[in-house]
């Protein structure tokens, strides 16, 4: 199973020892859990600004990092920006999550939990506390 970490994560995932955030990486280390990723504009963006761009690095080479095509992710974030049917302003992480066929985001933001547990976009299940960890099961994410 692959998860997407939003943007507004990324200081408590930046620490394993963090309490909410041990149960992903225990995940991650432990199950073959794996992040979706995409090297679009707003992905290298969001990880630089949050500082993880060298977790990007050390995700890749302990394979815990699943890569999608940015062309793909791209044009369905077109399509979805087009029909206006998302509420939230992360167009290109419904886009990904539906592209990668992702179900479990790590996310604070309440607009982008409408979206992607909708299941006209992606039907999926929000991460936030180490109380969710019932939600990061065995790696199916190929």
């Amino acid at each position: 199973m692959c998860i997407i970490v939003d943007a507004n994560m990324f200081g408590e995932f930046k620490e394993p020892a963090d309490e909410n955030m041990e149960p992903v990486w225990h995940w991650l280390r432990k199950k073959n859990g794996k992040i979706a990723y995409s090297n679009t504009k707003k992905f290298e963006e969001e990880w630089e600004r949050g500082g993880v761009t060298s977790l990007i690095k050390l995700l890749r080479q302990s394979g815990q990092l699943k890569e999608i095509q940015a062309r793909e992710v791209e044009a369905k974030e077109n399509e979805l920006n087009r029909t206006g049917t998302i509420r939230s302003n992360d167009p290109h992480i419904i886009a990904l999550a539906i592209i990668a066929n992702v179900k479990v985001l790590v996310s604070n933001d309440r607009r982008l939990h409408e979206d992607f547990k909708d299941r006209n976009l992606v039907g999926g299940s929000v991460y936030q506390t180490k109380s969710h960890s019932r939600l990061l099961r065995k790696d199916t994410c190929p």
